[in-house]
């Protein structure tokens, strides 16, 4: 088929390409572990079939010409077919990366709103997650569709005709603002542009590309999936995350497939070299490879250089790299080198190009062998010259005339691949792509606000004009960086932010300088530096190299109001801005003296920066303080008089104080440490090998006492505490559990009422506060009276109303006291509030996840005390076959604890540095860190004790200490079994980011798709034995339990995998965890499945009443040592009693007060809307009833909770619901407060009266004569 003779859109090409070429092979994907690669394939043929039957689907749901539907299709088979089925259906497509968590939804619904796309096609594997996390959004109104089910459905008989004009895709920029920019790419564009790749490639139908670019982003869908469907040759294509993970898949694929053509940009090609052993390298032949373009971002030549030389062994010609350059709103390509032309660089005078000015000091053709970077030069690689009939020229800034060659300017193209404009941006098209030269009105030319010159007939690229951030080959805007920390850190000043590309290096460096408000400049600067870095994150997901907080009005601006991002480049150069803090990836936080003007030059780097504004530690000064304890439990420690006393001595407390021990997370600034997440949990572990009761006195103070403090306490709080926490001077204690919420935090029933002055009155009962009895201040969270949340209070003991109890006796941990915590109104001031009103749970959250990666460390530190016991013992000991070392069940039992330390050692490890690179880790995998930490010390402590025999029953030999103290790790932070109930509930009602982190963080899909399947297996099997389980609800725990079980070997098997494959664990312990995940599954499966039924409750009653009576009542009844003081010398005993007047503002407390003998006040009668509650019980049964369809419950108004099986999720989830539907805030906790639907219809009916909207009951009769309408329910 010659050029002539092409079709005129891309359904055309199609159908042509079926008819012609239909059993050819066209897509190829591969998928799965690097050693079971699975490849799966698609001919043309199959793709048209694929194709319609989308298109079916589209028109069945009312689909119409034009209109717009998003892909959130992974990348894959089911991606080429839904483009493809939206083009047949004559809609336009608009392609979306699909979001890994609920924040991306909100640019989802960003581009929704702007296209107007009422319709969504949808992967089978994120359906469920993502109705879910639509529903949150302005996208709810959309209709979401499997693409997996257009399987079922009949061809479309013909696609839908359009003209080569009609729009077949917008492509929307790489993050957005409130007005997000889609590029109008129409049929005629692709086919022109599609058509000047054809000649510059210069392919045939015998050719084969391999790539992993994202198909959401021009490079990836046209230069690779379409340009393959115009060439009728062979595609084979991966996922992004796949190459990032293993960028050796790239080269062997294409060496594998003998592909002709490849292309990545710049950074790949870097991460190659980086990454790819020598001993991958001598299984590749890259002979085959004619061209690899490299484009996207910056073409460097040391990249090609240093590609060329790695990779010349393998059969790689240096010849083949094809420099170009090319943008979305020319569709894709604009200008390459051609295989006839040598690569051309030019080394340019540095300080001249900062003035746009060329003037060249050296040039090179061809890739040179060495680097040709020197003092004051900057190498620039030539882009080619510009394609077929497009038009490429360089307009002059100042007199917006034509540049003369060598002459930098915007540059400007114009041409049929050029775009119509942007979607609905009617201003924004008329300037970009509508722009004219002086003399030259007629020829309309799109401006792409790159800088750069032509040099005998080829184009350089020197800059951006735009500020378009490029990393890693995607685009990012300035102003999206900016509008992310102008709604995400309310501490700086709106419009006071500007985000730049370092100028000054090669390397890729984002640099951010921000204003701080004047109210917040004592305030916590590395605070803000942090919450900077995860705003940018959670919208953008980069990381700046370097923040810099500067005083307000600084950031220098226009006369209207504009950033000057590049005249604040230059001052931050100089060091004319007046900084208050800075950041730099290399050299962590630093705060200097406020209002000094100081140059603020960040060091050059890549690497990705640390998390919580830590500083990077030297790793040597960890192993100092590693080294000083070791000494120090030598001479200073002793174990058995601190578990015998339940104390710990005070002059460790003083010397830990004394060594920073207990501020280690705190920043310099006020005395502490810095250190980060995985220097902090080496010194625990370390001192947990030496005594678990340090161990966790230290680590609790510096995660649950500290963080709640250093990350969320006001600024004049901060300054107050940090430096005595920083010094050891005070400590700090955390309470929230209570006697009657167990492991439920959200069942606690202490309340905190704000009073007119703003103050907060505090009543409840607190249990089980570790240290609380010795600390300074105690963070306490309570319930908020008026039902709009949790607070958080950082209480000090000494306040009016606030009595430390009882010390609890525990089995182990001795020498740290457990002692109840009484409040009785104690007035405390908002000064001390710890986050925001009504957020005191994802305060004790935050603290809480990292506490459980501490016991992990903890757990660690301790496995290893118990390995140096046994195998030291195993060692000396002698027995009748020799020595105990050699037993083989001696070999067994040391083998198995060896791996569970080095398993353990490796989760630790690696969620430690993904928390310090400032990863959003997902909750779920901390939680695993806890569970597996703790069973695995438990089960480490028993065999322990079983090795040394009658020693290990000794208590001067220490084992029995080390076991006793093992138990708390089971149940602190959460019983194992509640945890573990937990975790399979939330994989199993819509909460992915645990698999999502397992696929795209770990490169574990495999896994992950084994997870989805198994839990739907559990659940269908759960649900056919409900009857044995005695009941849905108790069979929905039951198979929570088990699916909880199996991810959480799941999460350490993807781990160690990765750590294998990196070379940093051996195959013995990868081994192991694939066995303990498999034996996971069988459980689960036999379990789920039982054959006989459990034990009723009415049997076990029964049993244990026959049990209590041949035990008979033994407990013992003796009185203990007399504890009051004699009355005649108590002062309370003869004081008399003062009456007082009923204050009707007082309420009185009862004894006990917050405990579980606290009544929770109930709404009164009068009050309760008789017509709204039967109305909100009908919603209530009508939502569960819907969400919960698969468990076949019958509801009741009777119904409690209990008996439906909730947990947090679902609580969380219904109340979000409830509360969109009806306009008022419901806390999650009201279901345990009001434990029936009758209940909390009755609690609710009060709240909401008269506000009831017209779309609020879900699924209801419609016959009811409620005064709230009944309709479907959105989810």
């Amino acid at each position: 088929m010659t050029t002539a003779t092409l079709p005129t859109t891309l359904s055309e090409l199609l159908q042509n390409r079926a008819a012609t070429l239909g059993d050819k092979t066209a897509y190829v994907f591969l998928s799965g572990p690097p050693e079971q690669e699975q490849a799966d394939s698609m001919t043309f043929a199959e793709l048209d079939a694929r194709a319609r039957r989308v298109a079916a689907l589209l028109q069945q749901n009312a689909v119409d010409i034009g209109d717009r539907v998003l892909l959130l299709c992974r990348p894959g088979l089911d991606y080429v077919s839904a483009f493809m089925g939206c083009l047949y259906a004559g809609a336009v497509a608009v392609p979306a990366y699909p979001p890994r968590n609920r924040q991306h939804m909100v640019r989802i619904a960003g581009i929704v709103r702007n296209a107007g796309a009422n319709t969504i096609l949808c992967s089978p594997e994120d359906l469920e997650r993502c109705t879910t996390w639509i529903a949150d959004t302005e996208a709810s109104g959309s209709t979401l569709l499997d693409v997996g089910a257009a399987e079922a459905i009949a061809f479309l008989h013909a696609p839908v005709g359009v003209p080569p004009s009609h729009v077949a895709f917008l492509q929307y920029t790489s993050g957005t603002t409130g007005t997000p920019k889609g590029v109008m790419v129409s049929h005629g564009n692709l086919m022109h542009n599609l058509g000047m790749l054809r000649e510059w490639f210069a392919y045939d139908e015998r050719s084969t590309m391999v790539s992993w670019l994202p198909p959401y982003h021009d490079m990836g869908l046209i230069g690779v999936i379409l340009t393959s469907l115009y060439g009728g040759f062979r595609s084979v294509l991966m996922a992004p995350e796949r190459f990032i993970q293993h960028p050796y898949l790239w080269l062997r694929a294409i060496s594998q497939y003998r592909a002709d053509l490849t292309g990545a940009p710049d950074f790949a090609y870097r991460m190659a070299c980086r990454r790819i052993s020598d001993e991958q390298l001598a299984t590749l032949d890259l002979s085959c490879i004619r061209t690899a373009y490299n484009g996207a971002e910056s073409v460097r030549a040391g990249t090609l250089s240093d590609f060329s030389k790695r990779f010349a062994a393998a059969g790689f010609a240096a010849g083949s790299f094809r420099p170009c350059y090319g943008l979305a709103e020319g569709t894709l390509f604009v200008a390459g080198r051609t295989a006839q032309q040598p690569i051309r660089t030019v080394c340019v005078d540095q300080a001249a190009l900062q003035r746009q000015s060329v003037v060249i000091r050296g040039e090179f053709a061809g890739v040179s062998p060495a680097s040709l970077d020197r003092p004051g030069e900057r190498v620039l690689v030539s882009v080619g010259r510009p394609a077929g009939d497009q038009r490429v020229i360089v307009r002059d800034l100042q007199t917006n005339a034509h540049c003369v060659d060598g002459a930098i300017g915007e540059i400007c193209v114009a041409g049929p691949s050029v775009a119509a404009g942007y979607w609905q941006l009617d201003e924004q098209t008329q300037s970009t792509f509508r722009h004219t030269l002086a003399g030259d009105r007629d020829q309309a030319l799109m401006r792409t606000g790159d800088l750069g010159f032509m040099l005998d007939g080829e184009l350089y690229v020197t800059g951006r004009l735009k500020d378009m951030v490029i990393l890693a080959g995607r685009n990012y805007y300035s102003e999206d960086i900016e509008y992310a920390l102008i709604v995400g850190v309310p501490e700086l000043v709106p419009n006071g932010c500007a985000a730049f590309m370092d100028d000054q290096v090669d390397a890729e460096r984002l640099i951010v300088v921000a204003e701080v408000e004047r109210t917040q400049r004592k305030g916590n600067l590395d605070g803000f530096i942090d919450a900077i870095r995860q705003a940018i994150w959670n919208r953008l997901d980069i990381g700046p190299s370097a923040i810099v907080l500067v005083s307000p009005g600084s950031v220098p601006k226009t006369s209207s109001g504009k950033v000057r991002r590049s005249t604040c480049r230059t001052q931050l150069r100089d060091g004319e801005l007046t900084i208050l803090a800075q950041w730099d990836v290399e050299t962590g936080a630093h705060t200097p003296t406020p209002d000094r003007r100081q140059p603020a030059r960040p060091a050059a780097g890549t690497d990705v920066p640390p998390a919580g504004g830590h500083r990077r530690h030297d790793a040597s000064t960890v192993d100092e303080l590693n080294d000083w304890l070791r000494h120090y439990a030598r001479t200073r420690i002793d174990s058995r008089t601190i578990d015998e006393r339940r104390t710990i001595p005070p002059h460790v407390v003083l010397d830990f104080g004394n060594q920073g021990l207990l501020g280690m997370p705190i920043d310099r600034s006020y005395g502490g440490l810095g250190l980060t997440h995985r220097d902090m949990l080496r010194v625990i572990s370390q001192l947990a090998a030496i005594d678990s009761t340090l161990a966790f006195f230290v680590g609790l103070n510096n995660t649950l006492g500290i963080l709640p403090i250093m990350r969320h306490a006001q600024p004049a709080l901060r300054d107050e505490l940090l430096p005595s926490l920083a010094s050891g001077r005070m400590l700090a204690a955390f309470a929230i559990t209570e006697p009657a919420a167990g492991s439920h935090p959200r069942a606690i029933t202490s309340r905190a009422q704000r009073i007119d002055t703003g103050d907060w009155l505090v009543s409840g009962t607190k249990s089980w506060s570790g240290s609380s009895a010795w600390a300074g201040i105690i963070n306490v969270f309570a319930k908020q009276a008026d039902g709009a949340g949790m607070v958080g209070l950082a209480v000090r003991p000494g306040t009016p109303g606030v009595r430390i109890g009882a010390e609890e006796l525990t089995m182990g941990v001795r020498g740290m006291i457990q002692n109840s915590l009484h409040l009785d109104r104690a007035r405390i001031s908002d000064a001390y509030r710890l986050g925001d009103v009504g957020q005191g749970m994802s305060v004790a959250q935050h603290a809480m996840n990292i506490a459980r990666l501490a016991i992990a460390a903890v757990s660690l530190g301790a496995m290893k005390r118990c390995a140096q016991l046994m195998h030291r013992y195993g060692a000396r000991r002698r027995i009748g076959t020799g020595l105990l070392l050699d037993n083989p069940l001696s070999r067994l039992r040391l083998g198995e604890l060896r791996h569970r330390v080095d398993g353990l050692n490796a989760l630790v490890e690696h969620l430690a540095g993904e928390l310090d690179l400032g990863v959003a880790v997902p909750e779920d995998c901390l939680l695993v860190s806890k569970i597996l930490g703790s069973e695995l010390l438990s089960q480490s402590a028993d065999e322990m004790m079983q090795f040394l025999g009658g020693r290990g029953y000794i208590e001067t030999n220490l084992a029995p200490q080390i076991f006793r103290d093992a138990r708390l790790t089971r149940i602190f932070e959460g019983p194992t079994e509640t945890l573990l109930v937990h975790l399979g509930s939330r994989l199993l009602n819509g909460s992915d980011d645990l698999l999502r982190y397992l696929e795209n963080a770990l490169g574990a899909g495999v896994l992950a798709r084994e997870l989805r399947q198994l839990g739907a297996q559990l659940s269908e099997d759960g649900l056919a034995n409900a009857s044995k389980l005695d009941g849905a609800a108790h069979a929905a725990v039951w198979v929570n339990y088990w699916l909880g079980t199996v991810a959480q070997w799941g999460v350490l098997l993807a781990v160690i995998e990765r750590a294998a494959a990196q070379q940093r664990i051996d195959d013995g312990a990868l081994r192991w965890a694939q066995s303990q995940y498999e034996l996971a599954i069988e459980a689960a499966q036999r379990q789920v499945g039982l054959r006989s039924a459990l034990s009723t409750s009415a049997e076990l009653n029964d049993w244990a009443a026959r049990n209590a009576f041949e035990v008979g009542s033994i407990e013992q009844t003796i009185p203990g040592a007399s504890q009051p003081i004699d009355p005649l010398l108590d002062a309370a005993a003869g004081a008399p009693s003062v009456s007082r007047e009923p204050d009707e503002h007082h309420e009185p407390a009862d004894e006990g007060a917050g405990s579980a003998a606290t009544p929770i006040v109930t709404e009164p009668a009068s009050l309760i809307d008789r017509d709204q509650a039967p109305a909100l019980e009908q919603w209530l049964i009508a939502w569960l009833g819907e969400r919960l369809k698969h468990r076949k419950l019958r509801l009741t108004r009777e119904s409690t909770f209990a008996e439906i099986g909730f947990d947090s999720i679902l609580a969380v989830e219904m109340t979000m619901v409830f509360s969109e539907a009806f306009s008022v805030t419901v806390d999650p906790s009201a279901v345990w407060d009001y434990p029936s639907i009758r209940a909390l219809a009755a609690h609710l009916a009060p709240r909401i009266r008269g506000a009831a909207p017209a779309a609020a009951v879900a699924h209801a009769d419609p016959d009811t004569d409620s005064p709230i309408a009944a309709q479907p329910s959105t989810l």
